[in-house]
């Protein structure tokens, strides 16, 4: 019975990943956004952020079965909208062995505060403000690394693993987040990346960058949708032509332009993509460390 269901699942998900069709694992996710037993829900006090941060941790299903079991874990940002239809993709993956099971963690957004943790300290957060702040990344990104990541680790079976996924604005982010720090992850998600925000200063940034490592120990995946607007496609262009004009050592890279996506759902169709290749992209670490 086991064997039957697996061969179903593998027949969906290739049919998934052959013509695209997302449609029935978004409409699952959708079904099924209420947390159930195997969700925990937390708030972590963050000094280096001076508030209140609530966390989403959705764990694998055989977390309490198999208590011996560590796992990777995806830190998602933009949590309760980018978290559930994840874990659902993991889960299905995982049970045809695409990719492993993993914690989930989602990193909702305080109110009103995404824009300002999530531009980077350099960047402006509001272009039509000529008075506008600065981005507050820099602290979000020491949160996630010295406050967020060391709880997760020490209440979690965690292996060691580690990804960062963010969309649009969090996808800006979680390059930067490359940037700053590229070996805090094994793996960097950015999907619909806003690269072309203050005439794409973050491509300039990553020059620099590249210029100066001719060694990168990490993986990248970007996509872009389709149909989202020339802004978007100009900046991102101009990103994918500089990484891979780059000739450097230990870095994995691959990139992809979702049919038929647009802005607001390129995250939810390239996902399979990003987490089949990721997939592959773990089996090394696996066989080296577990």
């Amino acid at each position: 019975m086991k064997c039957s269901v697996k061969i179903i699942i593998s027949i969906i998900v290739t049919i998934i990943l052959t013509f695209g069709i997302t449609a029935l694992i978004i409409e699952y996710s959708i079904q099924n956004d209420k947390y159930g037993d195997d969700v925990v829900q937390i708030t972590i006090r963050s000094e280096i952020m001076k508030e209140e941060r609530p966390i989403i941790v959705h764990l694998p299903e055989s977390y309490t079965v198999n208590t011996n079991k560590k796992y990777p874990v995806m830190y998602v940002l933009d949590g309760t909208s980018q978290d559930n239809h994840t874990t659902v993709k993991i889960d299905i993956f995982s049970k045809v062995e695409l990719f492993p099971e993993a914690i989930v963690v989602s990193i909702p957004n305080t109110r009103g505060n995404r824009s300002r943790d999530q531009t980077p300290h350099y960047m402006k957060i509001d272009l039509d403000k000529n008075d506008s702040k600065l981005g507050n990344g820099n602290n979000f990104l020491n949160f996630i690394e010295n406050e967020l990541i060391t709880y997760i680790n020490a209440n979690y079976r965690t292996n060691g693993f580690q990804t960062l996924s963010g969309n649009s604005r969090g996808g800006l982010f979680t390059f930067y987040a490359m940037l700053e720090n590229p070996t805090l992850f094994n793996a960097y998600v950015c999907y619909s990346p806003a690269f072309w925000r203050e005439n794409s200063l973050i491509v300039k940034k990553a020059k620099v960058f590249f210029d100066q490592n001719s060694i990168v120990n990490t993986t990248l995946f970007m996509s872009l949708g389709a149909l989202e607007n020339d802004k978007m496609k100009s900046a991102y262009k101009d990103m994918t032509k500089l990484i891979e004009n780059q000739k450097f050592k230990g870095f994995n890279f691959k990139h992809q332009i979702t049919d038929h996506a647009n802005h607001q759902n390129n995250s939810y169709k390239s996902t399979i993509y990003a987490l089949k290749w990721l997939g592959t992209v773990y089996e090394p670490f696996e066989e080296i460390n577990l």
